[in-house]
C-alpha cells in the first residue's frame, strides 16, 4: 500500500471512531448515571420510613428542590409517595420544566421493585 493510501485509511478510521463515539458515548454515559430517587411525601412521612438512598423533596417544593440538586435535564428521576397522586403532580411539574426522564413509581414498594428491576437489568448488561 502506498503512503497516500495509508493516510487515507487512517483518515477514514479516525472519522469512523469519531462517528461511533458521537453515537454511543452519550448512551454509555447516561446508562452509567445513577437514578435519583425522590420521596415526595412530607418530612414527617419521610422520617417515619423511606427507601434507602432516597432524598425527600415534598411535592409542593419539587421544582426548587430538584433545581437545588443541580441535575441534568435528562437525569433519570424516580418519584414516589404513598399512593402515587403526589408523585404524579411532581412528575407533571418536572416535565413542564424540561426534565425528560421522570418516572412515577407510585409508592415505596413500587420504588423498591423498580430499583431491583433496574439493578437486575444493569447486571445483565455487564
Amino acid at each position: 500500500m502506498s503512503m497516500r493510501g495509508r493516510k487515507e485509511v487512517g483518515v477514514v478510521l479516525r472519522l469512523f471512531i469519531a462517528v461511533c463515539a458521537a453515537m454511543f458515548l452519550p448512551l454509555m454515559v447516561s446508562s452509567a448515571e445513577p437514578v435519583v430517587w425522590v420521596d415526595v411525601r412530607t418530612a414527617e412521612e419521610f422520617a417515619s420510613g423511606h427507601m434507602s438512598g432516597a432524598v425527600n423533596i415534598p411535592h409542593e417544593d419539587i421544582a426548587s428542590g430538584v433545581a437545588g440538586l443541580e441535575l441534568n435535564k435528562d437525569q433519570h428521576i424516580v418519584l414516589y409517595c404513598r399512593s402515587g397522586r403526589r408523585a404524579a403532580l411532581a412528575q407533571k411539574t418536572l416535565e413542564s420544566l424540561g426534565y425528560s426522564r421522570v418516572e412515577n413509581a407510585v409508592d415505596r414498594q413500587g420504588a423498591v421493585a423498580l430499583r431491583e428491576q433496574l439493578e437486575a437489568s444493569a447486571e445483565g448488561d455487564q
